[in-house]
């Protein structure tokens, strides 16, 4: 009979591991998620730090001004 090998037992699955917490590594304090306005970036969302003129993108480098 050919169905007999399918019902063969299947290896054991590995165990499953926790997952860490979320370490926030190299975010500056006031870093935005904020739409960018470039072409570069597909005007897609990427993180922006806060500088004196505004949040530059992190991505492209483009300044969008403070009333991001």
């Amino acid at each position: 009979m050919r169905f007999l090998p399918r019902f063969r037992r299947r290896p054991a699955l590995a165990p499953i591991t926790p997952v860490t917490a979320f370490s926030p590594t190299g975010v500056t304090a006031g870093t935005r998620w904020l739409r960018c306005d470039t072409t570069a970036c597909a005007h897609l969302t990427f993180a922006h730090t806060p500088e004196a003129g505004g949040f530059r993108c992190t991505e492209c480098g483009h300044l969008k001004g403070a009333e991001a």
